[in-house]
């Protein structure tokens, strides 16, 4: 596994390269993900948002170029790019990590693209919780092997702890970016458990295999009272005098 050293020399030769590349036309380029976090495992990729002024077809080409050219790029890099004004009309909803635990490398967002507000944090928890709900009943619902499906939940349960980071905001004004941190700033008993899965999800493989119905049920539930909570919270909000 590689050390933090060589991530951010990665990182470093990567955004240089792009500015060479693209010169101008770069506009902002950031690193968030494991390894921005202070989390990173063996397999961890280096997750980076990349922005440029537009984006022309040949454009796809090119960078795909620049990250072929990169070391162990098959198995390190991941990321997202986008013209700004698709940025600009991308839903705020799912811009949460551009903005928030995102270490900038390059330029700046700053006046370019209005950043989420506490409806854009509660459309992120809403969507994320659904999707899990979804998941989670079906393998509850409908015939399947639950010793081999729940392995397939890795993505739900890391949903969990992104929707919480988004709690977090709208319920007490800060962003956590560490699930250490959240775990400590949490107090709701399913909370905490569903991102201790997150947490822990490689090492708790053959536990997953001998009670699946365990983790499914608690995602299910999970997401069923974040949904609730949901509800709650609006409505609270909308009867607070201004």
């Amino acid at each position: 596994m590689i050390d933090q050293t060589a991530v951010d020399q990665w990182l470093t030769n990567f955004w240089e390269r792009l500015h060479e590349t693209f010169g101008k036309r770069l506009v902002f380029v950031g690193h968030h993900g494991s390894w921005a976090r202070g989390e990173a495992r063996p397999g961890s990729d280096i997750d980076t948002i990349v922005i440029l002024d537009h984006i022309e077809p040949q454009d796809l080409s090119v960078y795909r170029e620049v990250i072929e050219a990169m070391p162990d790029a098959r198995g390190l890099a991941s990321g997202f790019l986008a013209s700004l004004s698709e940025l600009q009309i991308w839903p705020r909803s799912e811009l949460v990590q551009c903005f928030y635990g995102c270490k900038v490398l390059y330029g700046t967002l700053d006046g370019l693209v209005e950043q989420p507000t506490d409806t854009d944090f509660t459309k992120d928890i809403r969507s994320k919780a659904s999707a899990n709900l979804h998941h989670a009943r079906h393998y509850l619902l409908y015939p399947h092997e639950l010793s081999e499906v729940v392995h397939k939940l890795y993505y739900p349960f890391k949903n969990c702890f992104y929707a919480l980071q988004s709690w977090m905001v709208i319920c007490d004004g800060k962003f956590v970016a560490r699930k250490e941190d959240l775990l400590k700033a949490l107090s709701d008993a399913d909370d905490r458990e569903v991102l201790q899965v997150a947490r822990d999800w490689w090492a708790l493989e053959q536990e997953r295999g001998e009670r699946p119905l365990y983790y499914i049920q608690l995602l299910e539930r999970w997401s069923r009272n974040m949904l609730s909570r949901l509800v709650t919270y609006e409505n609270t909000k909308q009867t607070k005098p201004r």
